[in-house]
């Protein structure tokens, strides 16, 4: 009598855990037909992922599992960004999403890399440079410093996320810039930095190492062409705002 109750109580888990799964395949369908009815508009972040998760994850609640990605990794972008030894610390994160990840984010920042590679970059009015550096720098919780190097035809060499953080140390942040312009035989330099608080007001620290910056760079003969303020309100120049 006691082995029936089991095999009951064992049916019964058995049917609720179908029914689970039920429930998470419908709620997986309402979100692709969501996405192809409006696309990402007014998806969160973590929606987002959660549509992403579920070509890699299979029967699994994804909800849980991209807040638990975003809590670590912060944004989007970062989590896309990481390497696959990285990838694959996280639980249910297989092989298989690994190269859906990796080639998800190549394709993003190739494309729009290429938009804005070996082309005149007309400094901070070139849509396709502000469109490229809005899709790296936006929606990061932290400030992030990238610097572009460019050729004496403002073609862009390179671009690098040399700095994380509050600008509060410019003369290291100086010496390192220097020895990154000696690696690429640059010319020219554009400053990027973001504002995760939304604000296109330079802080006077930005003030401050955008001039000792331009006054180093004229020393040793390489123009500082811009320094740009990214954020969700677009963008501020220093050129434009009359501070270079």
């Amino acid at each position: 009598m006691k082995r029936d109750n089991r095999d009951k109580n064992n049916e019964k888990t058995d049917f609720e855990q179908m029914l689970d799964e039920e429930k998470e395949k419908g709620h997986r369908e309402k979100l692709r037909q969501r996405f192809l009815s409006t696309g990402a508009k007014g998806f969160t972040d973590c929606e987002i992922l959660e549509l992403l998760l579920t070509y890699t994850v299979t029967r699994k609640n994804c909800r849980g599992i991209a807040k638990e990605l975003l809590e670590k990794y912060r944004d989007l972008y970062t989590i896309l960004k990481q390497s696959e030894e990285e990838l694959k610390k996280n639980k249910y994160i297989t092989e298989r999403a690994v190269v859906f990840f990796k080639l998800l984010f190549e394709i993003i920042e190739g494309e729009l890399y290429k938009k804005v590679c070996n082309e005149r970059i007309v400094l901070s009015s070139n849509l396709k440079l502000l469109n490229y550096l809005e899709f790296s720098l936006l929606n990061r919780d932290i400030e992030v410093f990238k610097v572009l190097f460019l050729n004496t035809q403002n073609e862009l060499l390179r671009e690098e996320e040399l700095f994380f953080g509050t600008i509060d140390r410019s003369t290291v942040y100086i010496r390192e810039l220097v020895k990154k312009i000696l690696e690429y035989n640059a010319k020219g330099v554009i400053l990027v930095h973001n504002h995760p608080s939304g604000s296109l007001k330079p802080s006077e620290s930005d003030i401050l190492l955008t001039r000792k910056v331009k006054e180093v760079f004229e020393n040793i003969e390489i123009r500082l062409l811009d320094h740009l303020i990214i954020s969700e309100k677009g963008y501020f120049s220093f050129l434009e705002g009359g501070i270079l």
